[in-house]
């Protein structure tokens, strides 16, 4: 054993999730230390759909020129048989499917050649310390052991078998590839199709493979199927109207299987030691935007990560704290919102799966952390109750009569980012608002709202607005929270 030095954070992990962090925290000035168990790179990996927001994450990680000879297909559209038993083909730009293996390895590439230390195969045998100090034990190889010191450990190492809080009903994923020539009349366009015990997924993959996913309650598939996977995929083929040609195919390589089981780990966050990616959250694969969710979750991890090695204050570890888990409850939240009205759609609604999938709640494991369960449910229920406001006339808005703050509005302290670190900031909270609102066209809403405490004329609204901004952007943000009721008139 040889002491391998100290390190600001220690990333377990080389997944997007990991390596995106690990990038970050460089880009802000720490030392990082990324270790992935696996020796086999490129690793054959799940998850290939990169919805258009993942181009925003790879611009910051100024990654686009080490990424842009990775193999993928654009997106050539969906046919998707949803809503009724007649096929939508619906557009969507930006979006691509990649080869997940080319993909992470040229993220776990680019961490080598900017200098992070990056040690493969390698795994955690055992660690010793607390928050700030953490000596971790890694097996690298076969037999090479190394003794690394660490501030913060940051886990990306995929989901565990630990307890973690349902977001939503069991779901499991059974997937395998045939041979695009194969099914060349479904002109490379992604296939989406509700059953009535679960849905396909198929798309065209880098390399004329095509991949063949079902999506199912795993205790109600095996009941309804005894037989072995391969025949509940195929079986589903077999009853779809989209992917009816591939039921009888033969497979490139077995048949695989997972669980997609919507969760959050209560215990993402432990002193000194935070989750990522997988190991934080999983999401209803129905979206295809679990590579862009985790991605952008690291990031903000690695924001909170450098509030803390930024000022080591209680306060400001509190306040990271605030800011990680409510991202990540918000993260959940929203997702899960989006796929009970998307669940809630298909033309198979009244159906057992579905039912059951419209109208989840969180579960589980959450008496480990009640006040995270507490929070997710509370989030739910403040999504399942929005109602966009019905917008004002602006010829309504009659300069002679004071404006104030709608009566329903308050004001709230919310943790957000600001020159890549975690403050306490006054926001805006309201109905009519998803979220409280801090900030609107990249400007600062308070202190200067604060004054509509009491009526206060247009003009004098206007030109405070103007004392830190451009004009006629203080005329589109008063017209904006006039419209939309966050302020009203006087008399």
């Amino acid at each position: 054993m040889r002491d391998g030095g100290a390190f600001d954070a220690l990333v377990i992990g080389a997944g997007p999730a990991g390596s995106s962090a690990a990038l970050r925290l460089q880009q802000l000035g720490y030392r990082v230390l990324l270790i992935e168990r696996s020796a086999a790179w490129p690793r054959p990996q799940v998850g290939e759909a990169l919805t258009p927001g993942v181009q925003n994450i790879i611009a910051l990680l100024d990654a686009n020129d080490a990424l842009a000879a990775v193999p993928h297909v654009a997106h050539a559209g969906s046919r998707v048989l949803w809503r009724t038993r007649a096929p939508e083909l619906l557009q969507q730009t930006g979006s691509a499917l990649v080869d997940r293996g080319c993909f992470d390895a040229a993220l776990l590439a680019l961490a080598r050649q900017r200098g992070i230390a990056v040690e493969q195969p390698a795994r955690l045998l055992h660690l010793a310390g607390a928050a700030g100090d953490w000596q971790a034990c890694l097996l690298c190889g076969a037999h090479r052991q190394r003794q690394v010191r660490a501030r913060f450990i940051l886990d990306a190492g995929g989901r565990s078998a630990a307890s973690r809080i349902q977001c939503a009903p069991r779901l499991a994923a059974v997937w395998a590839e045939v041979d695009q020539s194969a099914l060349a009349e479904l002109d490379g366009a992604t296939q989406v199709e509700a059953l009535e015990h679960g849905w396909l997924w198929a798309a065209c993959l880098p390399g004329r493979r095509y991949r063949l996913m079902l999506v199912c309650d795993p205790r109600a598939a095996r009941q309804a199927t005894p037989a072995d996977p391969e025949a509940r995929l195929r079986t589903a083929c077999a009853a779809s109207q989209l992917l009816r040609a591939a039921a009888h195919l033969p497979l490139l390589g077995g048949v695989q299987m997972c669980s997609a089981t919507p969760s959050l780990a209560p215990d993402s966050w432990q002193d000194g030691r935070l989750k990522l990616g997988d190991a934080a959250f999983a999401l209803d694969p129905v979206s295809s935007s679990g590579v862009e969710k985790a991605m952008r979750f690291s990031l903000q991890a690695a924001v909170a990560l450098h509030t803390m090695l930024g000022n080591g204050g209680k306060g400001r570890h509190a306040l990271a704290r605030r800011f990680y888990e409510g991202r990540l409850v918000e993260a959940c939240a929203r997702h899960a919102h989006w796929t009970e009205t998307y669940y809630g759609q298909a033309w198979c609604a009244d159906r057992p799966f579905w039912r059951a999938r419209a109208h989840g709640e969180a579960g589980g494991d959450g008496a480990l952390r009640p006040d995270l369960l507490a929070a997710l449910s509370a989030q739910r229920a403040r999504l399942a109750g929005y109602q966009p406001p019905q917008l004002k006339p602006l010829n309504g808005l009659d300069p002679a009569r004071p404006l104030r703050l709608h009566g329903a509005a308050a004001i709230v302290e919310l943790p957000c980012v600001v020159d890549d670190q975690v403050c306490l900031h006054t926001a805006l909270d309201h109905p009519h608002l998803e979220r409280p609102l801090a900030f609107l066209e990249n400007e600062a809403l308070f202190p200067h709202l604060a004054r509509l405490a009491q009526p206060l004329p247009l003009a004098q609204l206007l030109n405070m607005l103007a004392t830190g901004m451009p004009g006629h952007k203080a005329r589109r943000i008063a017209a904006w929270l006039w419209q939309r009721g966050l302020i009203e008139s006087v008399g």
